[in-house]
């Protein structure tokens, strides 16, 4: 591992109430719901060491309770679903949800938070490489953005401190994820096509 000291945590936002594309996080592309598809491309990363779900679902839920690794699930808090900004998701855990469930180690030992939703199944990048770009580069925060320059979901990593604060970073990177960011049924089916051309690490 080539940052040794560098203990990430994965949060993956997984509400089921979206309203252009029915229960998105919850569709099959290549035999695994989306949601399946993020937890797995987060547990092939060696800087990641706790991955942590948000959702309101029991479907989501109980997928996560499938895998033989410990994936920690927090209950979305109702004025955080709808249209809310993703990034009061990941401050509420760090200032309500860790107390909350008595988890202390977590906010204590986390140097990076990374931030993966589950709409773009199809990544071209492991997140260990995006990780190392990041601390190289000695960002602050960094986004992926896709082909045409538009910042989506894939991956988004922060240091640790600025989520637990509630402030946010200055210093921005891009690393170019050209993944599907999936809002219709074309957007499945295409992941799908991208998917099974082994065009991704999940």
């Amino acid at each position: 591992m080539k940052h040794k000291s560098t203990y990430a945590i994965a949060f993956i936002p997984a509400k089921t109430d979206s309203t252009r594309l029915s229960k998105k996080n919850l569709q099959v592309i290549d035999g695994k719901t989306l949601v399946e598809h993020t937890i797995d491309y987060a547990l092939k990363s060696e800087y990641i060491k706790d991955i942590i779900v948000s959702t309101e679902s029991k479907e989501v839920k109980d997928i996560c309770e499938s895998y033989d690794e410990h994936i920690l699930v927090y209950d979305r808090p109702k004025h955080l679903l709808k249209d809310a900004e993703v990034a009061d998701v990941y401050v509420d855990i760090f200032q309500n949800q860790f107390k909350k469930h008595g988890e202390w180690r977590i906010p204590q030992m986390a140097t990076h938070v990374v931030a993966l939703q589950p709409d773009n199944p199809d990544r071209n990048h492991l997140i260990d490489e995006v990780i190392d770009y990041f601390i190289d580069n000695t960002y602050d925060d960094l986004v992926t953005v896709s082909g045409d320059g538009t910042r989506n979901g894939a991956s988004r990593i922060t240091k640790a401190r600025y989520v637990k604060d509630g402030s946010m970073s200055r210093r921005m990177g891009t690393y170019l994820d050209d993944c599907t960011n999936i809002h219709s049924e074309e957007d499945l089916d295409q992941a799908e096509e991208n998917i099974l051309k082994g065009r991704s690490f999940s």
